[in-house]
């Protein structure tokens, strides 16, 4: 009866020191590896490039307010983003970057044409301008005439 609670208590013995042995490795493992992997160099690169093309977005737009009414400066980014497009036209992982150049130089042409129309409609409305107010100085100046007579 002696050896076979002997026996007992040892087994128990060891269990206990293997179980603290167990949780001792696992607590171990999970403070020296992280529980989600580092990311590898391409994910960082394509995160990095995802960061540039953002913070460029960012300083293209603040150049846009500045010259969203001046045709001529909006001609010079829409170059800067062709140019853009035509450096990168090898590379696979830049399509986010011409998507982004090619949306936006749709936009800047469109404000273009908005301006343009814009310019040509004030044109003609300054041309009618002076188109009444010369018909007006001639009705004017016809009723002056009448009077002297």
């Amino acid at each position: 009866m002696k050896n076979l609670v002997l026996a007992l208590m040892l087994a128990l013995g060891l269990f206990a020191i293997t179980f603290c042995v167990i949780v001792g490795y696992n607590v171990w493992y999970a403070d020296s590896h992280p529980a989600v992997p580092t990311p590898g160099a391409v994910e960082q690169g394509r995160t990095a490039l995802h960061l540039q093309l953002y913070q460029a977005s960012q300083r293209e737009a603040e150049i846009e307010k500045l010259y969203w009414n001046e045709p001529e400066k909006l001609q010079v980014l829409i170059q800067s983003h062709q140019q853009r497009i035509d450096n990168l036209a090898g590379n696979k992982a830049s399509s986010e970057i011409a998507a982004h150049d090619q949306q936006a130089i749709a936009r800047l042409q469109q404000r273009i044409a908005e301006i343009a129309a814009q310019r040509q409609a004030q044109a003609e409305a300054e041309a009618e301008a002076a188109r009444e107010a010369a018909q007006a100085q001639k009705a004017e100046l016809a009723a002056s005439r009448t009077q002297a007579q």
